[in-house]
């Protein structure tokens, strides 16, 4: 199964974790595309822009849309060197707190990155 991973392409996290995840997708299992591209292509969405620019989306084949802490661990699973990690956050309960740490990270990457955001993307 083939998944695109979709980022908001103005924040430096974002670009930084897209290019450290294809380093790891030896497979090529995930195509990354940046909002902007996707809104360009004249595609419409099933979220709001301001959704992705606050967390990441993964789409797979069939059209279901994974968010934020779901997206993350599903990207993990693809790739061979965090399969096992990412097994991990599949246990029961794991989402009470993986949900609410990648919320909190997600939600402070400006005060991390500065103003490195061309267009504040990141202080949403």
């Amino acid at each position: 199964m083939k998944f695109v991973a979709l980022y908001d392409g103005d924040c430096l996290l974002c670009q930084r974790s897209k290019v450290k995840s294809q380093k790891l997708d030896w497979l090529e299992k995930v195509n990354w595309l940046s909002l902007q591209e996707y809104e360009r292509e004249g595609r419409k969405p099933s979220f709001e822009a301001a959704d992705l620019r606050r967390e990441l989306h993964l789409l797979d084949d069939c059209g279901r849309v994974y968010k934020g802490f779901y997206a993350m661990r599903k990207l993990l699973l693809q790739f061979p060197l965090t399969i096992i990690p990412a097994l991990l956050l599949y246990v029961p309960f794991a989402s009470f707190i993986g949900a609410p740490v990648y919320r909190w990270i997600a939600k402070n990457r400006f005060k991390w990155m500065g103003k490195e955001c061309s267009n504040g993307s990141c202080s949403l």
